[in-house]
């Protein structure tokens, strides 16, 4: 009776240990794993902090831009991998609009997300590159038409001011009026 119940204790602590251990391993691996996201998750966001949408909110003289993105719910195109041009209207950009045209794109949401769209394509292009452009199609569908008047570069007929502000997923440069795509006048 003594050696069965000794064997039967001896069962129960080998079944318990193995079960420790097992789960220790899995605690292991799930820190493993944790530890690898985390990673992931760090190098993801050290990449995507100075993205467009970021930078368009540090430039002062893109304020207007960045708001007509939150009210559109559109800040999120300026955050994708790239890379991507942003022409970004400056401030005085959009004050050239008329006070009831502005207002009015401000509070159409869908109309104003179309006008921002506009404004955006695939691909980073420098001023430079785009000496050699006559037309770079957007995000939207359209194509901007590029010109480039001596040394000025001039995009569907607003003015690059400020050219090749550096972001991590493409480039901005800022213009002096809002494009208008054919489908959003």
């Amino acid at each position: 009776m003594e050696f069965y119940s000794w064997s039967r204790r001896s069962k129960t602590s080998v079944a318990l240990s193995a079960a420790l251990l097992l789960g220790i391993g899995l605690v292991g691996t799930t820190t493993e794993a944790s530890a690898h996201q985390s990673r992931r998750h760090h190098r993801h966001h050290h990449y995507y902090r100075h993205d467009a949408a970021n930078v368009a909110a540090k430039t002062p003289e893109c304020s207007t831009t960045v708001t007509a993105l939150k009210k559109a719910g559109a800040v999120g195109m300026l955050r994708i991998h790239g890379p991507i041009t942003v022409f970004a209207p400056s401030n005085a950009g959009w004050a050239k609009m008329t006070k009831e045209n502005r207002e009015g794109l401000m509070n159409d949401p869908k109309r104003l997300a179309e006008v921002l769209k506009y404004h955006v394509v695939k691909g980073k292009y420098s001023a430079a590159d785009l000496a050699d452009k006559r037309s770079l199609k957007t995000v939207q569908g359209e194509s901007l038409m590029i010109d480039n008047k001596s040394g000025t570069v001039v995009v569907d007929g607003c003015i690059v001011t400020t050219a090749d502000v550096a972001c991590d997923n493409g480039v901005i440069h800022i213009i002096d009026a809002v494009a208008i795509p054919e489908r959003g006048k």
